[in-house]
């Protein structure tokens, strides 16, 4: 199948299915087809546009590796530094010798305390998520308990290492997680409607995010109030393609650190041919490593791929749980193009 049928079959799809979100693909700067279905909100039925801003749930989690990467760059601490030598948990079963790769590439081996490899949701019912409002509100959800593995043995997907990495962040900034991502990261960027904001906060174009196709139950109290590193960002897809090129031109972090985020630190899936790097996932294609992001939680659904060398980039979001993933086959498709596996 040619692109432009796979691009026709995508928009198709997406009609079939009452996609409620943003789709963007895009070729060396070249906008190739863009796509706005549904409403910002289902009450004011105020429908969503090329300027309207979408949690990107755990894709929040390239944001705090950026971050990590400008303070690696200025000498505060390293990928070999300790992260137990910054902030100290006080968990006495987790291993002291956790260092910045590792929970950078989510292989800590800490027990996480929102772990999405078990099969039932119990952490996510423990969790009262309208009382996360700063990261330290998130610890008291760290479970006490052994290591699953040691430092570096494997990859295992974990939210609360980005969580430890916000702590980190604060502790050698003295600012926010919220501050330091929106006013020292974003704002130099021009980025300013985009950002780490409130759930419940309304701000213009930010969309809602919803629990079912056509309902009006909102996703507010089912996501964490306020970001604490592994999700909670809100971007829209030009502001996150700004940084997204800032990243790829060393304008965030320099050329050598951007380098080492699109290295393999860990194979998350061998068969499919899926790596982590720092922050980013890593898929193996014909034309070499893609790097990508995506993001899921109780009303959003979030995906974005870009290829470091052409500048191609490929953004897909929606503000139901699921619209992304009813899509993603055909948009993996167009955005990875020729793949091995």
């Amino acid at each position: 199948m040619k692109e432009k049928q796979r691009i026709e079959a995508l928009s198709d799809k997406a009609k079939d299915i009452s996609f409620s979100g943003h789709i963007v693909l895009a070729r060396q700067q070249d906008i190739i087809d863009e796509l706005c279905m549904g409403f910002e909100n289902r009450v004011t039925q105020t429908p969503i546009t090329p300027q309207s801003i979408f949690a990107i749930a755990s894709g929040t989690k390239f944001l705090t590796a950026l971050a990590i990467g400008r303070l690696i760059d200025q000498g505060l601490l390293s990928l070999e530094t300790r992260a137990q030598s910054i902030v100290d948990l006080k968990m006495p079963g987790y291993h002291r010798d956790i260092l910045i790769k590792h929970l950078l590439s989510h292989t800590s081996g800490m027990p996480d305390y929102l772990d999405e490899s078990k099969d039932d949701e119990t952490d996510a019912l423990n969790i009262d998520n309208r009382k996360l409002l700063t990261t330290k509100d998130y610890l008291s959800y760290f479970p006490d308990q052994p290591m699953d593995f040691s430092p570096g043995m494997r990859f295992k997907y974990h939210n609360g290492a980005y969580v430890y990495l916000a702590m980190i962040i604060e502790h050698l900034t003295g600012s926010t997680y919220q501050d330091y991502i929106n006013q020292v990261m974003l704002k130099p960027l021009g980025i300013t409607r985009s950002g780490i904001f409130a759930a419940s906060a309304n701000l213009p174009s930010k969309v809602i995010g919803y629990l079912d196709q056509t309902g009006q139950d909102t996703h507010i109290g089912h996501i964490p109030e306020m970001a604490g590193g592994d999700g909670g960002a809100y971007l829209n897809a030009y502001d996150f393609k700004t940084v997204v090129d800032a990243f790829l031109d060393g304008r965030i972090v320099s050329p050598d650190m951007a380098r080492s985020f699109m290295t393999p630190m860990a194979t998350a899936n061998q068969e499919a041919g899926i790596h982590y790097g720092l922050g980013l996932w890593l898929k193996d294609t014909q034309k070499g490593l893609v790097p990508y992001v995506e993001g899921g939680d109780a009303g959003v659904s979030f995906k974005c791929v870009f290829h470091p060398d052409q500048r191609d980039y490929f953004w897909m979001v929606s503000n139901t749980g699921d619209g992304v993933w009813k899509l993603v086959d055909i948009f993996d498709q167009i955005a990875f193009q020729d793949t091995k596996k």
